[in-house]
């Protein structure tokens, strides 16, 4: 007799092979639809990168360089536009130079948006919020991008006269001291006075105060960290990020390490505002974003916002801007360099006969073809942030009639695009700041030089459209007023047993790092008129001995 309380048991008992079948086959394509889904069905029109594997996608076949691996599906492939799987991720990337272009600047509204992810807009974020280049497109992106841009415009340039004028003298000053007061035998790693020349810029525009002894471990400290969330943020060292599975393994390490990077940057981004904070109590703070801010000079942003704006100058400047110098600096003392370092004094010369002048003009103007050719390249050439932030469609992209739709991931290979041989020729690989002048012959060989006309992008390493980076400028003016300074003072020389390395991808001693650290190498220093250095150092220090500091050192 069938129970009244399960009617169907005898159906179940009757039927039990078919419907535990039933029940495998349901959790069967559940794990299939788990290991192979992602958040955007594959994309009709554009080609799929082969090698993908259930669960990780492309993860593991990008390997630990991802702009590199790309470059060369597109170039094994003849595809600059395909799509890839992070994970559950689905994304497209962009490679060749006219690709990255027109989709950042002709679909710029489309591509404005940035993904939010776990490890770095979950955790390390949490309490700081986001930096300005990685924050969805919002109102308060909005604002932070008004305020910074203001902050950093053409205009508000001539307020850091002063500053630019101590950072690019300290360099010198330092360089100076570490070789033996300019001994050429001495060799020495540039690095270091780099990383602090950046990082003093970004500090003392945000917070009106720099480093020069006293604050030697908190800068170091900073730099650790900032390094340190940097290879966090990159999709090769961070998997999680495209695998929510690994969230979930026991003992975290990425979380436990994200979480410490975020306690010991809060403790110096508090250092910094509680100074400032004593500052305005004494009366000797110094123009600067966050004393408006706590003066509340600016009522329009909130106090994570300018949180934010600080800590998107001070990651985005240390990292990117000694990445470059270095790395242009290394090429430029290699046998191949001597002959661009020579052209740039002599132009140098042409525009200041008297050195001195170049000093005391090298933070306000940039009138030196040369130099500014030299800095176009290196920005080119060595693409510190090879694979750009990536970004997020907010509507359909419609990419030669195949349909991206919204809230896909876009990934541009600005690495790809700056080095692509169909837009700067076969030389593409190889570093030369004469490709941005007009053609060099036997009888201009030493100049006079003149910049060519550009049509078009320069090149991807401040990005391009809507979003593209809002410290080029300024990011520009140091790189000028310490290459001036620099050349004009020295001959430098590569080590012979340590020098530089130079290749566009190797020069990078992390390449699961989302900011390129180059390895480090020395040079020795030969002065061009050591008296008129000195001289020119001597001044410098005079003008700015009162600068944001009470106790900057002499030469």
């Amino acid at each position: 007799m069938q129970s009244p309380q399960f009617p169907y048991l005898e159906v179940f008992r009757a039927n039990s092979t078919y419907i535990i079948g039933l029940v495998v086959v349901g959790l069967v394509a559940l794990l299939v639809s788990w290991a192979y889904g992602t958040d955007i069905k594959r994309i009709k029109g554009i080609p799929e990168a082969p090698g993908a594997i259930p669960i990780f996608g492309h993860l593991l076949k990008l390997g630990e360089d991802h702009a590199s691996s790309c470059e060369k599906w597109w170039r094994q492939n003849n595809e600059p536009v395909f799509q890839i799987r992070l994970g559950n991720t689905r994304a497209v990337v962009f490679n060749s130079f006219e690709a990255c272009r027109d989709i950042l600047v002709k679909h710029h509204n489309a591509v404005i948006d940035r993904p939010k992810l776990y490890t770095f807009h979950g955790v390390i974020s949490s309490t700081q919020g986001f930096t300005i280049g990685s924050s969805p497109w919002d109102s308060s992106c909005k604002n932070k991008r008004k305020a910074a841009g203001t902050a950093l415009s053409r205009p508000a340039m001539r307020n850091y006269h002063p500053m630019f004028d101590l950072e690019s003298f300290c360099i010198l000053r330092d360089m100076h001291k570490d070789s033996n007061f300019s001994d050429p035998s001495v060799e020495i790693s540039i690095r270091p006075y780099i990383q602090r020349f950046a990082l003093n810029t970004t500090l003392t525009l945000c917070y009106g105060i720099r480093m020069d002894d006293t604050y030697d471990d908190l800068l170091r400290e900073i730099l650790h960290v900032g390094s340190a969330i940097s290879l966090l943020r990159s999709a090769s060292e961070n998997m999680q990020d495209y695998v929510p599975a690994l969230r979930y393994l026991p003992n975290n390490e990425k979380d436990a390490r994200s979480k410490d990077l975020r306690s010991r940057r809060d403790a110096y981004l508090n250092l910094l505002l509680d100074k400032v904070r004593e500052m305005i109590k004494q009366g000797t703070d110094k123009p600067c974003i966050s004393a408006a801010i706590l003066k509340d000079e600016e009522t329009k942003l909130t106090g994570v916002e300018v949180s934010s704006i600080c800590l998107s100058l001070v990651s985005g400047g240390f990292e990117t801007i000694p990445g470059t110098l270095t790395s242009c600096l290394g090429s430029l003392c290699t046998p191949e360099g001597q002959i661009f370092q020579e052209r740039a004094f002599a132009d140098i010369k042409r525009h200041y006969p008297d050195i001195r002048d170049a000093w005391q003009n090298s933070f306000q103007e940039e009138k030196v073809p040369y130099l500014k050719a030299i800095i176009q390249e290196a920005g080119r050439y060595y693409t510190v942030s090879s694979m750009s932030l990536p970004r997020r469609t907010v509507t359909e992209v419609n990419w030669n009639g195949a349909i991206i739709p919204p809230k896909t991931m876009i990934l541009v290979n600005a690495q790809a695009g700056n080095h692509d041989v169909d837009h700067f020729g076969p030389d593409a690989g190889v570093f030369n700041p004469e490709r941005w002048l007009e053609p060099i012959t036997k009888e201009n060989d030493m100049g006079p030089f003149q910049e060519r006309v550009l049509t078009s992008q320069a090149h991807l390493s401040f990005g391009a459209g809507t979003r593209a980076c809002s410290g080029q400028l300024i990011a520009t003016r140091l790189l000028y007023a310490a290459l001036i300074r620099i050349l004009s003072s020295y001959q430098i020389v590569a080590s012979e047993s340590e020098p530089p390395n130079t290749d566009y991808v190797d020069y990078n001693q992390f390449k699961t790092a989302l900011v390129a650290i180059p390895r480090d190498f020395k040079v020795r220093l030969i002065p061009r008129d050591k008296q008129t250095m000195e001289e020119c150092m001597q001044s410098a220090y005079e003008r700015t001995k009162e600068f944001y500091k009470e106790n900057i050192k002499s030469v």
